[in-house]
């Protein structure tokens, strides 16, 4: 005679499957347990490579601001060369940081002072491609690098750049100098339609008598 299946409640049911779930997890467990290991210690390594690159860079600019201060203050003692040795450093050093990119800057300007042009664009050059942004500095090194072109009598560059300068944000107050500065460059190089242009804009989008006066001298001369 057969006997009556047993009949489950509902509560025993859950329990079963509970059980059951409980021991493949365990078998989970047991069988990739060192995967998991690995696992948890990768995002802990992972973790600590960030934490250290951050503090490393905190570190790194800390350092490279104190340098740059050393390097303001033996230049305002007249001690330029040992400045310049400070600021190279910085810049080999602490390549990337805010104060690495100052320091690139004044080498840069302190190059151009002795007219040493190749080392003067190898620096403001760095600054325009390492440092670059809607910033004056930016602006001060395009236009930095472009007189170093006109010392080289590189004219059609210099006026490029120039024009890069003022353009950056036509605001920024040395703005309409450099589109002067583009029309005179672009003048030399023998392009007299942008010389045209930027001359008229600088007559038209600038309140600067002065520049303005220069401006026009510039355009009529071009109309001859």
């Amino acid at each position: 005679m057969l006997k009556a299946k047993k009949k489950y409640t509902k509560r025993e049911l859950k329990q079963d499957q509970f059980v059951l779930a409980t021991m493949k997890a365990k078998s989970f467990l047991e069988d990739h347990s060192r995967q998991l290991v690995y696992g948890v210690l990768g995002v802990i390594a992972a973790a600590a490579l960030v934490w250290f690159y951050l503090n490393s860079q905190k570190s790194a600019q800390k350092e490279a601001l104190s340098l740059l201060s050393t390097g303001q203050e033996q230049i305002r003692n007249g001690d330029k060369e040992n400045g310049m040795a400070t600021f190279t450093e910085i810049v080999e050093r602490y390549n990337g940081t805010h104060a690495a990119g100052e320091a690139a800057f004044f080498l840069a300007k302190f190059y151009w002072e002795d007219n040493d042009f190749t080392q003067a664009k190898k620096y403001f050059k760095a600054v325009t491609d390492g440092y670059a942004g809607k910033n004056i500095m930016t602006q001060a090194a395009y236009a930095g690098y472009a007189d170093c072109l006109m010392g080289e009598k590189n004219y059609a560059e210099a006026a490029k750049n120039y024009e890069k300068a003022a353009t950056i944000d036509p605001m920024f107050p040395m703005a309409a100098d450099y589109f002067y500065s583009a029309a005179q460059a672009y003048r030399e190089a023998g392009n007299l339609q942008k010389a045209k242009e930027l001359s008229d804009k600088v007559i038209k989008d600038y309140n600067n008598p002065a520049l303005k006066n220069r401006a026009e001298v510039l355009l009529q001369s071009l109309e001859l």
